[in-house]
């Protein structure tokens, strides 16, 4: 087990869980087989557009106050764009991980048959003995 401060964890003020060590073992962060490069891929691609999408926003926030008033609101529209931009791409990106999800689970996913005896000991017997013949 490796040992981390919670401040790290939890991006907080330095002694603010006054020494207080949160564990975990190394193995949590393996990914599963079936996570292939194609995953890797796709999950950096829709980083970089959400990571994009709110800088484009800060930015645009910070450049409001500076913007001619009758250009406030435009501005202010576009900057909510990079807002839905980035919400977009995480949306897609939990998409593409739900439908992944689905195919493991179709793949993985066993039918299970509950069938019903309706009888006494000796049939179920007999029954038995039978099909092994």
């Amino acid at each position: 087990m490796k040992a981390i401060p919670l401040e790290e964890t939890f991006e907080v003020e330095p002694y603010v869980t006054q020494g207080n060590v949160m564990e975990y073992d190394e193995k949590d962060n393996i990914v599963g087989e079936s996570y292939d490069e194609k995953d890797k891929s796709l999950d950096e691609e829709f980083n970089n557009v959400y990571v994009k999408a709110l800088d484009a926003y800060s930015s645009l926030s910070e450049e409001l106050e500076f913007v001619e008033g009758k250009y406030k609101a435009r501005v202010g529209e576009v900057s909510n764009q990079f807002l839905n931009t980035a919400l977009n791409a995480a949306k897609e990106k939990a998409n593409l991980k739900g439908h992944k999800d689905n195919l493991v689970m179709k793949e993985t996913n066993k039918t299970t048959n509950n069938n019903l005896f309706v009888g006494n000991h000796e049939e179920l017997l007999k029954l038995l003995k039978d099909t092994k013949q």
